[in-house]
């Protein structure tokens, strides 16, 4: 279609002949997958958008971070009624992207989810300049109730969403749409794949650094070079060599794929703190009433808690529970992997329960989701050890360690919410938590919730739909001079 001879109604809509130009388009963005969603007539900012009945499709492919419920009480009589409670999900980036490529932030455009239908919407479409596409306003939608629209998010490294809207679709465009495979959680979003050659990418990039015996380093904010002997000394040695700066908010990541070292196959997955229960309502408390003293007199809270098995040191059992009205009153039930989640998202909670079934902590849905999502989606579990540095030149410099990469590497792809809930479930993640109450001065207080496997190896077969161990041939096997600090 010649755009020239179209009128648009905003700097934000696009034209396109065919489906390879949607394509092009979303790739010159640096995306590697987009959803295609063509719109009914009532698609607009007021009414919303509705996209699919399973919200997972957009937590798979997205960066979100979901509302939290706050504190919650120990008794089940104070929680809130299932499908009283509509959970919201923010992209954490969305843009929308204007026909001359330029990328304008949105201020807050999020998937509202409704359990009780179930269904997710999208909303708050304005950008940080006060604009909006106009095709996707209610004045727009009355005008032109026969006007044909497409809405395409795309999605870029890390979760990223650039949103565009098409419109004025010709019945060839539709047909091509149409042939598109729909996702497996919504069969009407077409999915559409491009291929941006990350992980070849990033397989060369690797293959400069692993099987190499490395002085334990750093960059500072400035890209220098820095000798590091601290725990993350693997991490951000691998870090240097790939030309990662620390807090640049690549987090670790390359080409959109997460990189994670570890010297053992026992990891932490994360460390999300509960929100619920007597630890989040006053956790002196918690300490008091289930902690232990150590030599020094202070309160510690320790034990391997899986779920649904008591531990004898805590004196306490770890349990996903799904609540539902019964009789008139809300219950908790054990639960139930085999129902879809999205109608029950906004009544599930990990938790630690006592024998006279008090919550002694908890954790939302929307606290551990947060802390696992399309950020993970592709991710290189990485072999590394740690050695004391025998160079006594380096380690006079201040290079007390060496580090070396193995260069047999885990490849992980796709993982989900049901994913997690099925690993903590099943025992895969267990916590192993590490609180300490300081005796005399609180502010020696620590916080420290632990989700740990005890073997990373066997516990992605769980986490991941797609897991390959990669064996990548060090280009370069010869130590590089390390760049010395000023």
């Amino acid at each position: 279609m010649d755009a020239s001879d179209v009128k648009f109604p905003s700097s934000f809509e696009h034209v396109a002949a065919s489906v390879e130009e949607i394509a092009a388009k979303c790739a010159s963005f640096g995306a590697d997958l987009a959803l295609l969603k063509l719109l009914p007539r009532n698609a607009n900012d007021k009414n919303q958008i509705y996209l699919a009945s399973d919200f997972g499709l957009l937590y798979d492919l997205f960066d979100l971070t979901l509302a939290e419920r706050g504190m919650s009480t120990s008794e089940t009589k104070g929680r809130s009624a299932p499908g009283t409670r509509i959970p919201e999900a923010v992209f954490n980036s969305f843009s929308w992207a204007q026909r001359d490529g330029a990328l304008i932030p949105a201020r807050r455009v999020k998937a509202i989810i409704y359990p009780q239908y179930p269904e997710a919407r999208l909303s708050g479409f304005q950008t940080v300049n006060n604009t909006i596409p106009q095709s996707l306003t209610v004045g727009y939608t009355k005008e032109h109730s026969a006007e044909k629209r497409l809405l395409v998010l795309a999605r870029t490294p890390r979760g990223k969403c650039v949103g565009l809207v098409y419109f004025r679709l010709s019945a060839k465009l539709e047909r091509e749409i149409e042939a598109l495979p729909g996702f497996e959680r919504a069969r009407a979003c077409k999915r559409l794949t491009i291929n941006q050659g990350n992980t070849a990418k990033l397989e060369a990039a690797l293959a400069t650094v692993l099987g190499r015996s490395i002085p334990g380093c750093r960059l500072d904010a400035y890209g220098r070079s820095l000798p590091f002997s601290g725990t993350q000394v693997c991490g951000y040695t691998l870090e240097h060599e790939l030309g990662i700066v620390p807090n640049s908010g690549s987090d670790g990541d390359l080409f959109g794929i997460e990189l994670k070292t570890h010297t053992q196959v026992k990891v932490t997955l994360f460390t999300p703190e509960p929100d619920g229960g007597l630890y989040a309502k006053d956790f002196v408390g918690f300490m008091n009433k289930y902690g232990y003293r150590d030599a020094n007199g202070d309160l510690r809270f320790t034990g391997i808690h899986r779920a649904n098995k008591y531990c004898p040191k805590s004196k306490l059992t770890l349990q996903i529970r799904e609540f539902r009205i019964e009789d008139e009153q809300i219950k908790a039930f054990p639960y139930n992997p085999d129902t879809p989640l999205t109608p029950k998202m906004d009544s599930i909670e990990v938790a630690l329960i006592a024998g006279d079934d008090e919550v002694a902590a908890s954790w939302s849905l929307e606290r551990l989701m947060n802390c696992w999502g399309a950020k993970h989606n592709e991710v290189v579990y990485i072999p590394a050890e740690k050695l004391p540095n025998s160079d006594v030149a380096t380690r006079e410099l201040g290079y007390v360690y060496t580090v070396t990469f193995g260069t047999k590497v885990m490849w992980c792809r796709d993982t989900s919410a049901e994913r997690l809930l099925q690993a903590i479930n099943d025992g895969v993640i267990f916590l192993d938590p590490a609180p300490k109450l300081h005796a005399t001065d609180h502010g020696q207080n620590k916080r420290r919730a632990q989700w740990r496997v005890n073997d990373i190896t066997k516990a992605a077969q769980a986490l991941y739909s797609i897991v390959e161990f990669k064996s990548v041939a060090a280009s370069n096997p010869h130590i590089k001079a390390l760049p010395v600090s000023a």
